[in-house]
């Protein structure tokens, strides 16, 4: 198993509906190669954590920096695990944003700071990312 966290900036501000397109298309590749993790959008900016079998994840990573829609790009992490932190999620999602959040209830992105499987480097990054956006951000 590998992991990858990264961190980029989009190439413009992504509308709510623009992302929701991109993460549809994410999930159903993700599901196809036994993919899962975490999308974290604020103002332009994504954190991803992508967990999953070495190979599938140093495609689907090229295919990122290869997407002319993220800038920036940068490496936290690419390592091996031995378990998924992110078992149950084809690919975890939240728009930290406190109107979307309002009208989407069901999508809370402070719950992954909750899971008992998450280990510390995931909740640094995470931390770090929304506490960078914190006067955007609604907490529950």
């Amino acid at each position: 198993m590998q992991r990858i966290i990264y961190l980029s900036s989009g190439v413009k501000v992504f509308s709510d509906e623009e992302i929701n397109s991109l993460l549809d298309i994410s999930r159903k590749n993700n599901a196809n190669n036994d993919i899962t993790g975490l999308l974290l959008y604020v103002d332009g900016n994504f954190l991803q954590i992508i967990e999953g079998e070495k190979e599938a994840i140093e495609i689907t990573y090229q295919k990122i920096l290869n997407d002319s829609r993220h800038k920036n790009i940068i490496l936290i992490t690419n390592e091996p695990i031995k378990k998924r932190s992110f078992s149950d999620w084809k690919m975890g999602y939240s728009i930290v944003n406190p109107e979307f959040l309002i009208k989407h209830p069901e999508i809370n992105p402070f719950q992954v700071k909750k899971t008992s499987n998450i280990d510390s480097i995931i909740n640094t990054f995470i931390d770090t990312f929304l506490n960078s956006f914190r006067n955007k951000v609604l907490y529950n």
